[in-house]
């Protein structure tokens, strides 16, 4: 071995313990030890990180060992490598709540946070809506969500010690696409039909439980028609194109998918949950609530026949075809 090669040796051995030193030992002239978060977004049908890509912002509510509100940390992106945020905290046991995407233009929540007062119970997120008026207590949504993450975690700084923490993300805005499709014979127009999700989800805890709350009606705030052409370029199918958004779906949810003709003919009228979940075998066996947390984005097509009832369900690639009686 060169001499050169032994020296190149020491000098690694001794920047390590250098490096070592300077995390279990605090001196004057030593940096002190760095505490991390690093946010994450695997939980999602690709099982790889989106964080990168998809999340924009993060408020990170740190508490201490008693639950009492310590300090609140705020990023936007364009974030660190590996999403990171420093945790300039003293050693001891701290309870962590993110929230990522937060904007008050879809959410309503407490803005601001008492030190040493407020709890986890005050980081309730609330979906903002509209009232129906003229006496009906319904209220709606036709907007357009911005997406809403969460992420939850322990962790104990110790003194000396460098740490990271990674909080993975869970997405609490679902899209549905709605596609009704017929033969070119049978009249189809977006103007005719009326779409909706019925839920209660709007309201969520600290713990990215449901909160109770009313009863919402999730209309469009994307609707078109279409055409499908043949090969030979003539018109196929008559299409009505709907897009519309939820909150956070659960197993046990009660959430209905109606859609029908505004001459009152109903065209679907199911569970929502209830057929989604007849997907969840789609390339992964997941527990059920992985699936509907996982899983943000799903193109329901039903084909129609010329009384307008329904003969095929596709959701996102998978095919289902209803019995009499399962609509």
């Amino acid at each position: 071995m060169s001499k050169i090669n032994v020296w190149k040796g020491f000098l690694a051995i001794g920047m390590a313990l250098a490096m070592n030193v300077s995390c279990d030992t605090i001196t004057e002239d030593l940096p002190p030890c760095s505490n991390y978060v690093s946010f994450t977004y695997t939980r999602n049908m690709k099982f790889a990180d989106a964080f990168p890509v998809e999340v924009r912002s993060v408020d990170l509510f740190v508490f201490d060992a008693n639950d009492r509100f310590v300090t609140r940390l705020s990023r936007v992106s364009p974030f660190v490598a590996g999403g990171k945020m420093e945790l300039s905290l003293p050693p001891g046991r701290y309870h962590l709540v993110a929230w990522a995407g937060l904007n008050e233009k879809s959410y309503m929540f407490q803005p601001e946070l008492v030190k040493g007062v407020s709890t986890p119970k005050d980081l309730t997120v609330k979906m903002k809506r509209e009232k129906a008026g003229n006496g009906n207590m319904q209220s709606w949504m036709n907007q357009e969500l911005e997406p809403l993450w969460h992420s939850e975690a322990e962790v104990e700084l110790t003194a000396g010690k460098e740490s990271t923490t990674v909080m993975d993300l869970t997405k609490d805005t679902n899209k549905l696409r709605l596609i009704l499709q017929a033969d070119v014979d049978t009249p189809l127009k977006s103007e005719d039909m009326d779409f909706s999700v019925t839920a209660a989800n709007g309201y969520l805890n600290f713990d990215n439980s449901l909160l109770s709350d009313e009863s919402i009606v999730f209309r469009p705030y994307y609707i078109s028609d279409e055409v499908v052409l043949s090969e030979n370029g003539e018109p196929s199918l008559n299409v009505v194109v709907a897009e519309l958004n939820t909150m956070r779906l659960m197993e046990d949810g009660k959430v209905r998918l109606l859609v029908q003709r505004n001459d009152g003919k109903k065209i679907v009228d199911v569970d929502l949950i209830q057929y989604l979940l007849l997907t969840k075998m789609e390339g992964h066996q997941l527990p059920a609530q992985e699936y509907l947390d996982r899983q943000d984005e799903y193109a329901v097509v039903f084909l129609l026949n010329g009384d307008y009832m329904v003969v095929q369900i596709k959701i996102n690639e998978w095919v289902i075809r209803p019995q009499d009686g399962n609509l």
